[in-house]
């Protein structure tokens, strides 16, 4: 009898290894289920946009269509004559998923067991990161670009679908107006003038104002943002966020929101003519509602960590394939510098 056999002493075949799925032989089983939690907890953190804007799941096609009616024309009944009908028009907007964005990394074997710290794990961590930052910004990108259409997107380059309209724009007289709280203050509150005058309520549609730092702090400062809690128009309540104590909208700060000559982008390509990519260097801040873009994802942020023994490495992997563009542009404007 060996002294792992006596009774009472703890032998080999009795280990507890807490990463293990129900006791199973893999000892690391449950490392990919901590993987994915940092994941998705770094994602929702570093997102400013995660609690506005879903996307819509676009499965079994590689499209989602979002179909639109023009408003309808009234008339007057005349005693004694039968009311003519009146026609409506119809028009669509769609969007195509066709790209898988990721994040990889490989490590030797060895080194993962020799680290003292889970490297994996911090990897994880920047992989969320990098994930919230590039959505968020694909999402202003699409945001500017409808704030600067002209027509509304259900237009056919010669007539626009009745009661539908393009974005709002304000330019700053100087540069230097973007860091004055009563000169950005103002030219946030003719923004909205515009936007009123195409019949959104931005207190009431879901308008969000998005700013830089700087910029944010600038009206802080001035005590025009102020924190409070907003219901959105389906009845979400968000607590404790910014919001602006003259026009009751969200306030969210970020440095994602575009500020160079964007080519190439990841999502840009010949299919939708490379739509992510654009000059935003003059771009000071953004108002726009969840209903000025479309948005639809194919597979939402994924990840997973793996032993490949082919390479005697961990792999470190993540990935998504969504797509935005403009929809409603009469509910998106922008502030520019001259």
């Amino acid at each position: 009898m060996s002294l792992f056999d006596s009774p009472g002493v703890i032998g080999a075949g009795q280990l507890t290894r807490p990463m293990a799925e129900l006791g199973g032989a893999d000892p690391l089983a449950l490392a990919t289920e901590e993987y994915g939690q940092v994941v998705e907890h770094t994602i929702r953190r570093r997102s400013a946009l995660e609690s506005f804007i879903q996307m819509r799941p676009v499965v079994g096609t590689t499209t989602l269509t979002d179909f639109a009616i023009g408003e309808t024309t009234l008339g007057k009944v005349t005693p004694g004559e039968t009311p003519e009908a009146q026609p409506a028009e119809f028009s669509k907007a769609s969007i195509s998923v066709d790209t898988v964005v990721y994040a990889r990394n490989a490590l030797p074997l060895l080194e993962v067991f020799q680290s003292h710290y889970d490297a994996r794990r911090e990897i994880g961590i920047e992989h969320g990161k990098e994930m919230a930052k590039f959505r968020d910004q694909s999402l202003f990108i699409q945001a500017a670009k409808a704030a600067d259409m002209t027509d509304s997107r259900f237009s056919d380059g010669s007539s626009d679908l009745p009661g539908f309209k393009g974005g709002s724009k304000v330019t700053l007289n100087a540069s230097s107006d973007i860091d004055d709280p009563a000169l950005l203050y103002s030219a946030i509150g003719d923004l909205f003038t515009q936007m009123e005058e195409k019949d959104v309520e931005p207190n009431q549609d879901d308008v969000i104002v998005a700013l830089r730092p700087k910029e944010f702090y600038t009206l802080m400062d001035a005590e025009q943002i102020v924190n409070g809690d907003y219901v959105t128009a389906d009845g979400n309540e968000l607590k404790d966020i910014f919001m602006f104590k003259a026009w009751g909208c969200p306030v969210i700060k970020s440095n994602n929101i575009p500020s160079t000559n964007i080519s190439g982008h990841l999502l840009s390509n010949s299919n939708n003519s490379n739509a992510y990519d654009g000059d935003f260097t003059k771009l000071g801040a953004l108002a726009f509602s969840p209903r000025a873009l479309l948005g639809g994802e194919t597979i939402p942020l994924t990840s997973d960590v793996y032993y490949e023994k082919l390479e005697k490495s961990w792999f470190v992997d993540s990935h998504m394939a969504y797509a935005v563009t403009p929809n409603r542009a009469e509910f998106a404007g922008s502030i520019w510098l001259p």
